[in-house]
């Protein structure tokens, strides 16, 4: 919505902006992996913006999963020497250390992981459903 928009405040503030999204997976992308995302995704998005604009460093805001993979391609690009292709990075809701789940962790055992992990084995990609369940059951008002 207009007027709650992080991007349109952005825009206003005089910002050239650019979004990634994640891609809805299906049988196709049974081969993909997260290093995929990082090197088709990430780092494709910031050769692009370079392509358009000229901008060889960006400020980039990674919103949960999207998070996770921002602080991996600043680790990347860290190793890389191109650490300066970001100048900034904003991150929303992301997780980076998953030894401890925090809310999410009552919700999931070992069994629920399991039974997750054989079904992308056998398909090759998570459902959208099932991702879904897990963020609803994360809802405050859901748990009242």
């Amino acid at each position: 919505r207009e007027k709650n928009s992080y991007i349109k405040w952005c825009v206003d503030q005089g910002h050239t902006v650019f979004v990634i999204s994640w891609v809805n997976p299906d049988e196709r992308h049974v081969d993909k992996l997260f290093d995929s995302y990082l090197l088709e995704g990430t780092l494709a998005a910031l050769d692009a913006i370079e392509q358009q604009t000229g901008e060889k460093s960006v400020n980039a805001a990674g919103y949960c999963l999207g998070g996770t993979l921002l602080a991996t391609t600043l680790a990347y690009l860290a190793a890389k020497k191109q650490s300066s292709r970001i100048s900034a990075a904003t991150f929303f809701t992301t997780m980076t250390d998953f030894s401890d789940p925090g809310e999410l962790g009552v919700f999931i055992d070992e069994g629920q992981i399991s039974s997750l992990e054989k079904k992308m084995f056998e398909r090759g990609y998570l459902e959208g459903s099932e991702m879904a369940g897990t963020f609803n059951m994360l809802r405050a008002n859901d748990l009242i």
